[in-house]
Parts: C-alpha cells; sequence; structure tokens
C-alpha cells in the first residue's frame, strides 16, 4: 500500500466515527446507550422520535462500530460496543464547554434551575455519605441502576420519589443523582425534596461520567 493510499485508508475509518457523531440524536441515543442496554422502543421513547427513525439512527451508529444489538425474543436490544464509546462521549461534552462557553452556562442555568437547585460534588458527596451526614438516591430507572451506581446510593426513581419520601432517613442531607450533567431528573428530584423541607443536593454527574472523569483526570478510584 503506497503512502497515500495508508493515509486516505486510515483517514477514511475515523471519520466514520465523526461521521456518525454528526447528528446531535445520534449522540443522545449514545448517552441513553452509556446508561446500559436498551430496546428500541425504549430509546424511541427518551428521544421523542419514531421507533422507524429512531432504528435508522441505530443502524448508522451499528455501521460505524458504535453500538452492538441483540435480540431477546421479539425485541431488539441495543448497547455501547466498546467502553472506549462512552469516553469519547465525555471528552466530546468536555472539548464542547471549553470551546463554546455558553454550553457550560445554559447547562448551568438549566440543572440549577436558575440556581435554586444547589450542586455539590462527587468526591464531596462521597465524604458526606461516608460519615454518615448524607445519603445518595439514584432517580434514574432501576434497570440502570442496576446496570451501574455509586456505592451506598439507594434507588429510588423520580417518578416513585414522592411516594416513597418516608423511606428517607430523617435529619440527613439528601443528594440525588442521575444521568450525568445533562439529566434533568436529579434537579427535578431536589426541587421535589426541597419543597417537602427536605435538605436536598444535586450531584452534577452521573455513575458512567464520574467514573470515566476520575480515568480521564488520572485519579483512582481510591482518590474518592
Amino acid at each position: 500500500m503506497e503512502a497515500r493510499e495508508f493515509k486516505d485508508f486510515a483517514y477514511g475509518h475515523f471519520t466514520k466515527i465523526s461521521k456518525a457523531l454528526s447528528s446531535p440524536r445520534r449522540f443522545e441515543l449514545l448517552d441513553y446507550l452509556a446508561q446500559g442496554p436498551k430496546t428500541v422502543e425504549r430509546l424511541a421513547n427518551e428521544t421523542h422520535m419514531s421507533v422507524a427513525n429512531t432504528s435508522q439512527h441505530l443502524q448508522a451508529l451499528r455501521e460505524a462500530r458504535l453500538v452492538a444489538s441483540s435480540k431477546v425474543k421479539n425485541h431488539h436490544y441495543y448497547e455501547l460496543a466498546d467502553p472506549e464509546v462512552a469516553k469519547l462521549l465525555q471528552l466530546t461534552k468536555r472539548l464542547a464547554e471549553r470551546q463554546f462557553s455558553d454550553m457550560g452556562e445554559v447547562r448551568a442555568s438549566e440543572t440549577t434551575a436558575g440556581g435554586s437547585v444547589p450542586v455539590i460534588s462527587t468526591a464531596e458527596a462521597l465524604k458526606e455519605v461516608a460519615s454518615g451526614s448524607a445519603v445518595l438516591i439514584d432517580v434514574r430507572a432501576e434497570d440502570e441502576y442496576a446496570s451501574r451506581h455509586l456505592p451506598d446510593a439507594l434507588s429510588i426513581p423520580l417518578a416513585q420519589l414522592e411516594e416513597n419520601l418516608k423511606q428517607l432517613p430523617v435529619g440527613k442531607k439528601i443528594i440525588a443523582y442521575c444521568r450525568g450533567a445533562y439529566c434533568l431528573y436529579a434537579s427535578d428530584a431536589v426541587r421535589l425534596l426541597r419543597e417537602r423541607g427536605i435538605e436536598a443536593y444535586r450531584l452534577d454527574e452521573g455513575p458512567a461520567d464520574s467514573a470515566i472523569s476520575r480515568e480521564i483526570d488520572g485519579y483512582g478510584e481510591e482518590s474518592l
């Protein structure tokens, strides 16, 4: 293979991935799949797309080797093809926030509801939980919690939070987390809790983001 042919071959494969990521909806689908495997129907519901449109986007991601699929009974399940895909998503988000200042500003405004939802870092949250002064709650769906969750977190999906308030210990801070920095479930949970007179905070990362951030930044599990 000549040098030019080699370059064309290599960069052609690189751009297969960047081309697949060029659609906002495909990036969103990958973000949901970073939480764990999901059916086409559920992904369609999450992204407010038709099943047919969702399937087309998933096919493009599959052709770029970013997702893999399997069939269980009558349902097709999709998942990330490689853990490196989740790292790529996280790095892309970081770069976007560095290069476009409005990204971080809008995210902060939306996830804190204009400043009414207090945010706590992962390191501080885990220290609070370890000391016994706070409790972590995971407000994602139960299957996402089962796929991966932060240590000692309780699973209380957002839709079930109000009916399960009595499960929460009295006199402790409640720290809610969801899928990550661009998910609003935790913000909704904190608003609900604070309206009920409970001291609550939002964790600004999800389990996948937290683990990847530690790896990217060069920290081991023992650093938290």
